[in-house]
């Protein structure tokens, strides 16, 4: 199958298609620019791979949590090119996207969520490798994130995600092996987690059915209640 993978969901814009084994991939810091970025990326790493839109065999596309209006920007572009195209569509959470990045077997991924706030999962690596979400994702006072986890046991723990960068001193612990408070979500990990979906057996959405996994209501959400 061949892919196209995008991740926009933070301050990080990127972008990754996959022919076969080879994968190929671009991202960059995008600030508020992922809807001038975006479609430029998408047409160079198609180029670079040497295929066309319409190669394309099944669109991944990180979800959130994250901005409002830069997860949205992600899912609209991947659910216009999945129509355009006919094309299924594979929802993936832009934490445990940050998570898969990580080779230790405990993660606390946290985006900063503003407002005093994280967007946060705790992730675990299964017997397969893929990283499992614990519990649910949140978004809460970083106070509120019980870390770190008593259970399981004798294992060491990494930190991920701009969270780290404001809160990381709430979250210290003795198992607390390392922390990037510099990674973000990347497409290649979106990718990689769609794919290894695929193979198990999951066809994805339909175009209609991808949304935004916010966590947090909208300001619009908000000023309606």
């Amino acid at each position: 199958m061949n892919w196209l993978a995008l991740e926009t969901a933070t301050e990080y814009c990127s972008v990754a298609v996959a022919v076969g084994d080879a994968v190929y991939s671009r991202g960059t810091l995008a600030a508020h620019r992922h809807s001038d970025l975006l479609l430029p990326m998408i047409d160079a790493v198609l180029a670079e791979a040497g295929i066309g839109a319409g190669a394309l065999d099944a669109i991944a596309c990180g979800v959130g949590p994250g901005g409002f209006t830069a997860v949205r920007i992600g899912v609209s572009t991947a659910q216009a090119l999945a129509q355009a195209l006919d094309l299924p569509v594979y929802a993936v959470s832009s934490l445990q996207a940050l998570a898969a990045a990580s080779l230790d077997r405990g993660v606390l991924a946290a985006f900063d969520a503003r407002k005093g706030e994280v967007y946060a999962g705790v992730f675990l690596r299964d017997d397969t490798g893929w990283p499992q979400l614990q519990g649910a994702e949140r978004v809460c006072p970083p106070e509120a994130l019980h870390w770190p986890p008593s259970q399981p046991a004798g294992h060491t723990w990494r930190g991920m995600g701009s969270g780290w960068q404001v809160y990381g001193d709430v979250w210290q612990g003795p198992d607390l092996v390392a922390v990037d408070a510099d990674r973000y979500p990347q497409a290649r990990e979106v990718l990689s987690l769609a794919r290894g979906r695929a193979e198990q057996g999951d066809g994805g959405l339909a175009p209609w059915e991808l949304e935004p996994h916010y966590i947090r209501p909208s300001q619009a959400e908000l000023g309606g209640r």
